[in-house]
Order: structure tokens, then C-alpha cells, then sequence
């Protein structure tokens, strides 16, 4: 699901960059604010208005279909996640790392394992 949802983000990106592109920059303008942001509330409160669509540029209407679609496949994608970022991870206090190297340090390095010896027979044999 995740290479479907790299490729709907591509596909996002790209359509509103080139929509940009097109129309805002090398173009006349496009007031999307007179149609796509209308039609936009509306689809937000359940009562949308198709006609506010009719003309509308191909690249924005490509844009506003795989933004949709996008949206549509966030539950199930890593997309999910931000809804959990770690935002404490911010306000945590330093964590400190220390080196195991023998020659770091003030104190001598503590030996390895100590050798197993044969049990004394003597302290055996006490209560």
C-alpha cells in the first residue's frame, strides 16, 4: 500500500505544481477561490455542488481527484503516523553516551568474566 500511496502523492504534488505552474505563473490566473474552495466547503459539510467544477482546469481537477483518493488511502498506509508523532521526543532530557573505550575514562577498565573455579569443599560442608 505504500508504493500505491508514493505514487498518488507523486501524482498530488505534481498535478498542483503544474496547475501552478500553467496557470498562475505563465498563465492569465485562475480564480480557484470562486470555485474550488466553494465547492471544497461543501464537500466538506456533505452537500456538494458539482457545477462549481464544470470550469475548472484538467490540472486541477487532477489535483483535487488524487489529493481525494490520497486522503482515501491514508488509514491505510504509513501515512497514518503523524497522527502519532512524537512530539515529547522535543522536551526530553539529553541522554548521555559514554564510550567504552579502556583508554576513556578516569578509572581502570573492570575486568571480564571472572574464571569459574571448583566450589570450596570446605564451605560445603558448613551449615
Amino acid at each position: 500500500m505504500d508504493k500505491i500511496m508514493y505514487v498518488f502523492l507523486g501524482a498530488t504534488l505534481l498535478f498542483g505544481t503544474a496547475a501552478t505552474v500553467v496557470y498562475q505563473i505563465f498563465g492569465g490566473g485562475f480564480h480557484y477561490r470562486e470555485t474550488i474552495s466553494p465547492w471544497m466547503r461543501d464537500m466538506i459539510i456533505f452537500q456538494p455542488r458539482p457545477e462549481l467544477m464544470i470550469d475548472v482546469p484538467l490540472l486541477f481537477q487532477l489535483h483535487i481527484i488524487t489529493a481525494c483518493l490520497l486522503f482515501a488511502l491514508w488509514p491505510f498506509t504509513r501515512l497514518v503516523h503523524v497522527f502519532s508523532a512524537p512530539v515529547g521526543y522535543l522536551f526530553r532530557p539529553y541522554i548521555v553516551y559514554r564510550s567504552r573505550d579502556h583508554h576513556a575514562g578516569s578509572r581502570a577498565p573492570k575486568r571480564g568474566w571472572d574464571p569459574v573455579a571448583a566450589p570450596d569443599p570446605e564451605r560445603l560442608r558448613r551449615p
